[in-house]
């Protein structure tokens, strides 16, 4: 009986420790990742590849929530997505990056769901889709352009169904 909770403590241990750990170098070879500013009562977790983390100390129901800020990373190191958890929720302005770390789309979240603006772009840095988002859904106007930055197609949402297209 020993023996099993003697692995159990351990490995309870290691999953406490080692995301704080790997939080210290990323997957491209050691370099530093930049710490998180968490707000008070939360504390970093998580790694360079799966996501880097704030998250409440004091557990609700027995589970810790994400709360405060967020990073993930490419393989090359490079940032792949950036943001803010609120009680366990995507909440505010996210980015997001290729593995170049050029920006490839920005989406407004609020309890999770699309609320705002989201906007994805081009390789050329130019808007491929710009939509607006209440509570998950669209509504309002959603622009699609060329690469060249032509506007393509522009319709009205509500409730997220098309009313009108031109």
């Amino acid at each position: 009986m020993l023996p099993s909770k003697l692995i159990r403590t351990f490995t309870i241990g290691m999953t406490l420790v080692a995301p704080t750990a790997f939080a210290q170098s990323n997957a491209a070879g050691g370099e530093a990742v930049a710490k998180l500013q968490c707000p008070a009562g939360t504390k970093q977790f998580g790694n360079a590849k799966d996501g880097l983390f704030c998250r409440k100390i004091e557990a609700k129901d027995g589970v810790h929530v994400p709360h405060g800020s967020y990073a993930s990373y490419h393989p090359n190191g490079k940032k792949s997505s950036e943001g803010q958890y609120v009680d366990g929720f995507r909440s505010g302005l996210w980015t997001f990056y290729d593995e170049a770390g050029q920006v490839t789309g920005r989406t407004e979240f609020e309890g999770g769901n699309y609320h705002g603006k989201r906007v994805q772009y081009f390789a050329n840095g130019k808007p491929r889709i710009i939509e607006e988002f209440s509570k998950g859904k669209r509504n309002g106007v959603v622009q699609e352009f060329s690469e060249d930055g032509k506007l393509v197609r522009q319709a009205r949402y509500q409730d997220d169904r098309e009313v009108a297209a031109k």
